[in-house]
């Protein structure tokens, strides 16, 4: 049974994220306003995540004290990889790609571990978390490919990095199948750590390097659009 859980995972998580890839491969970054508006809308999809759906669950199955606690440790590990990857002299918006890649496939495999964890419970549990975390894989595959798109314009590595993303899905869902019934406050503070690392990242390197890149305010609105189009996901 975790063989085949892991194999419908990988397929689907493969499946869902190859979409959010060539979803961005069709986005053209040819000018300055297009790159800003780009990191506006990563950025309000990545918020609506976070604050419609992680945190609301971290809330509800746990408390607000150990939810508080694992989204400042989630800040700090960024900015200590933050810290490491400069050393290492990577270019602006690589090492911005870089780090958004390490934290959504964390944030992916957390994500897996409860799809894993419910098929303990209940198969047709498992399955509807299961499809709700489809629809959600999709717009975040997206947020990684559209920084990796931005970086370096190739689609082979727009889409790769995209898929590397949502393997973790499959990977999380079979460490949560063999581990079982794991205790929902490990659960809540792993989900709010990766949720501190993404708020850092928006508020840090995608909406700063937005600012820095354009001027236009209208750009600036696509950071309200991502947020709403982020919500009716969620809600989904």
């Amino acid at each position: 049974m975790a063989l085949k859980i892991f194999v419908i995972m990988i397929l689907i998580s493969l499946l869902s994220s190859g979409i959010g890839g060539i979803i961005s491969c069709l986005i053209k970054v040819g000018n300055k306003n297009v790159i800003a508006a780009l990191y506006e809308f990563t950025a309000g999809i990545m918020t609506s995540i976070v604050c419609f759906d992680m945190l609301p669950e971290c809330f509800e199955i746990s408390s607000i004290f150990l939810t508080i606690i694992g989204v400042i440790m989630g800040t700090l590990v960024i900015i200590y990889i933050e810290e490491k990857v400069s050393v290492k002299k990577y270019k602006k918006y690589n090492r911005v790609s870089l780090i958004l890649l390490i934290a959504m496939s964390f944030h992916n495999f957390i994500e897996g571990i409860a799809i894993g964890s419910s098929y303990i419970y209940s198969v047709v549990l498992g399955t509807k978390i299961l499809v709700s975390m489809v629809l959600h894989d999709i717009p975040e595959s997206m947020v990684v490919g559209i920084t990796s798109k931005v970086d370096t314009n190739r689609n082979k590595e727009t889409i790769f990095n995209s898929i590397v993303c949502g393997i973790f899905t499959g990977i999380g869902a079979l460490f949560g199948y063999l581990i079982g019934d794991l205790n929902s406050r490990y659960i809540a503070i792993c989900l709010s750590i990766a949720a501190g690392s993404m708020l850092y990242i928006v508020s840090s390197d995608l909406i700063p390097n937005s600012n820095k890149i354009s001027k236009n305010k209208k750009v600036y609105v696509v950071y309200i659009v991502g947020i709403l189009i982020g919500a009716i996901i969620t809600k989904i």
